[in-house]
């Protein structure tokens, strides 16, 4: 039976190109014949050898295609059109009291598209509440402006700062304040007592602008502070940030770095005295310290009145069974139970696995210092309570004491 070649009859074509030796036919069944001895195989032409890139410049092709491709795909686009976020600026607080007062009814259907981001705002409000709280007004500042950060739907608003503080200024605040706050329990001006709950279930909340922006606020409470003896930080010690813009004592507004003077330190640390620990000696402190707390959680122990951690290492309680308590024959029957304290104090001596233990100071130098009352007192002095020095009177033959 003979078969006839689909392709009987086609024209053969043939295709010239740059190279100098003929190309087969389109349908040749054969490779192209070898160039002869006398025959040289011609490459590329000029224009074509130039075109040919090294590989740093095709990678480099390659890398900014690829940059172009993720700038169309991920770039962010705002609504001019423009490509470029433009700056955020500060909004006046009337701004976001409307915001808040158009979103008091949440019923509306105008907000229906929103609710998904009220539901996702919810896992944020400890954390408002906790900045609220953090920046709360001190009793010596009567109005605190803070910088807020909101979100366009009025879902959830952060107040947007850190009260940094100087901590001899800071304590000498406090430390008025008790004074003044001991006058007030006696007093009763600033005191009024709240009934709970200040508002009804079905009450809708007060509006700010309405009800509270146009009421005054009550007095600071602030101690008169003497002119002279007080000099030194009596025109700044009841700002909001006091010395904040003073380039002598801080190093710029963050509070991060700053340098008082002696007779200013004095005053505060007068003024302060009242929270000021009288406890110098550190003995008062034992078993009571970070490398007692570091081994109570090494240990998994808590110490008696002191806090308790979570355990360090959680194999604890995994005994071999091959060897444990019962059938040790060199095992130290002891009868009467170990005190925590034991445990903590001499972590290698009561603990069968001690690991990660901070050994402590066991005995600090005997502390002699007392607080003089008399501030009238030098520097230096010998106090009859730390040294009961007699007083002797020398005679022709005999000392007597007085």
């Amino acid at each position: 039976m003979e078969t006839s070649s689909p392709y009987a009859g086609a024209p053969q074509a043939k295709i010239e190109s740059g190279f100098g030796a003929p190309q087969p036919s389109v349908f040749s069944r054969y490779p192209p014949p070898l160039p002869g001895p006398g025959q040289v195989s011609a490459g590329p032409p000029k224009d074509l050898r130039a075109k040919v890139k090294t590989a740093e410049e095709l990678l480099a092709e390659k890398a900014r295609k690829w940059q172009q491709l993720n700038t169309k795909r991920y770039g962010e686009k705002s609504k001019l059109g423009t490509g470029q976020d433009t700056t955020k600026e500060e909004m006046p607080p009337e701004h976001l009291r409307k915001l808040i007062k158009d979103h008091g009814d949440m019923t509306s259907k105008k907000f229906r598209h929103d609710k998904r981001v009220y539901l996702g705002a919810l896992k944020y409000v400890p954390h408002a509440v906790y900045k609220l709280l953090e920046n709360m007004p001190m009793p010596w500042e009567q109005v605190r402006n803070v910088a807020v950060l909101y979100h366009i739907t009025g879902a959830i608003t952060f107040v947007n700062e850190i009260p940094w503080v100087v901590e001899p200024i800071y304590l000498a605040q406090w430390g008025t304040m008790w004074i003044m706050m001991r006058r007030e329990k006696r007093d009763r001006r600033h005191f009024k007592r709240m009934r709970f709950p200040p508002f009804d279930d079905e009450e809708p909340p007060l509006d700010y602008g309405d009800n509270v922006l146009d009421v005054e606020p009550l007095e600071a409470i602030q101690m008169q502070l003497d002119e002279e003896e007080d000099a030194p930080v009596i025109d700044w010690l009841y700002d909001s940030k006091p010395l904040q813009h003073d380039p002598r004592y801080l190093a710029g507004p963050s509070y991060r770095h700053w340098r008082l003077e002696i007779r200013q330190l004095s005053v505060l640390y007068r003024l302060a005295n009242q929270l000021v620990s009288d406890l110098q000696d550190k003995n008062y402190f034992y078993l009571f310290n970070l490398e007692s707390f570091y081994t109570a959680k090494a240990l998994n122990m808590a110490i008696p009145g002191g806090p308790k951690f979570e355990p360090l290492f959680r194999d604890l309680h995994e005994e071999d069974e091959d060897w444990n308590e019962f059938n040790d024959i060199n095992k130290i029957i002891i009868r009467q139970q170990i005190r925590t304290e034991y445990k903590i104090a001499f972590p290698y001596l009561y603990n069968n696995r001690p690991r990660k233990v901070a050994i402590g100071v066991y005995r600090e130098p005997t502390c002699s210092f007392v607080k003089p009352e008399d501030p009238d007192l030098p520097a230096f002095y010998y106090d009859a309570i730390v040294n009961p020095l007699p007083a002797y009177k020398s005679g022709s033959s005999t000392t007597t004491q007085q």
